[in-house]
């Protein structure tokens, strides 16, 4: 059981109890949804007032890692977040593997569609030119992790079999002898999540969601594949490193 130091100048109590909770949610001992110990628990395992016991579970929410919830207690909200490092075009069932995470699948649909004024400028194409619309909803170990909106050129000859598009897209373009991506431009921006993929991503309409735009290009220079992925803003991270 863990002992808090009581001894003059040692760090406030309060702090303490923060600081063991909070390494019990980092190490995934308190898991995302479980409840902590209420105020009256930790004041009796710690031996402190109930005064420092709040304070200790206030420091945990204003920290972002519990939500209090009438008539339910104290939860656990804090999620690790996955971190990619831009530093070379992966794709998502390989990062997942690399990360010991099983990557999954839970919604596909691929399309014929027509470019509209965004499409059409990135694969220089007339408007309603017909493109290849692919949504996929992309899971680690079972959870939700990211929703890609993906356009190729009609000219790509992709099956419309929503059967073939479970794994790595990557690893599709290779079985049909498509060169994969040689270079990329990508962009980042923030927004909040619309009805559709609140719903897609399994959370709140409304909640934070981090928008990466993709554009791939093949050897010969000609866009491949242009991506839009959304990502829940407490499931991911990037980190980008310059030299």
């Amino acid at each position: 059981m863990e002992q808090l130091d009581f001894n003059k100048g040692a760090i406030p109590l309060y702090i303490q109890i923060k600081k063991i909770i909070k390494d019990k949610i980092l190490s995934n001992e308190y898991a995302p949804g479980d409840a902590i110990p209420s105020e009256a628990q930790l004041q009796k395992r710690f031996g402190v007032s109930r005064i420092t016991a709040r304070q200790a579970i206030a420091q945990l929410e204003t920290e972002g890692l519990v939500e209090r919830a009438r008539g339910k207690g104290t939860r656990v909200i804090f999620q690790n977040k996955i971190e990619e490092e831009l530093i070379g075009i992966k794709s998502f069932t390989n990062e997942m593997l690399e990360r010991g995470i099983t990557p999954g699948t839970s919604y596909v649909h691929i399309e014929m569609t027509v470019a509209d004024k965004e499409v059409a400028e990135v694969f220089h194409c007339p408007l309603q030119e017909q493109v290849y619309r692919l949504s996929r909803v992309r899971t680690g170990d079972g959870a939700p992790m990211v929703y890609f909106i993906s356009y190729f050129s009609k000219d790509r000859n992709l099956p419309l079999d929503d059967t073939r598009y479970q794994g790595s897209m990557y690893a599709l373009l290779d079985e049909l002898h498509i060169n994969k991506p040689s270079r990329s431009k990508e962009s980042f921006y923030a927004v909040t999540a619309t009805k559709e993929i609140a719903e897609k991503l399994e959370m709140k309409k409304g909640e934070a969601l981090l928008v990466r735009k993709r554009v791939s290009y093949d050897h010969d220079g000609r866009v491949l594949e242009y991506t839009v992925s959304y990502y829940p803003g407490d499931r991911y991270s990037y980190t980008i490193e310059l030299q």
